[in-house]
């Protein structure tokens, strides 16, 4: 099993939003934590050779539970997702945590 933890911006209209995202890949099925907006949620989903990936999990805010979903690239140093979340997108870029 591969783990890597990843420093992350995802762009809002309200501005960026700093977190972490924890990975753990075996094979073609990924998994982990989502911790942003002071919650750590899990997700699922999965990821090919490449490391194109697609992820679902809910974000949880304020004021709300978002159930989303998210696709794009995770690298062994950096990340790219695009998550969807009701009828909103936000890109999500990061980089390998230290």
């Amino acid at each position: 099993m591969l783990e890597r933890k990843y420093r992350i911006l995802m762009q809002t209209p309200i501005g960026d939003r700093a977190g972490t995202l924890e990975v753990q890949i075996e094979q073609n099925k990924i998994h982990g934590y989502l911790d942003m907006l002071n919650h750590s949620e899990p997700f699922v989903g999965s990821i090919d050779e490449e490391g194109c990936c697609c992820i679902r999990g809910r974000l949880i805010t304020l004021m709300n539970t978002i159930p989303y979903t998210a696709s794009g690239h995770i690298t062994p140093d950096s990340l790219h997702l695009l998550l969807k979340g009701g009828r909103h997108l936000f890109p999500i870029t990061g980089v390998l945590y230290p």
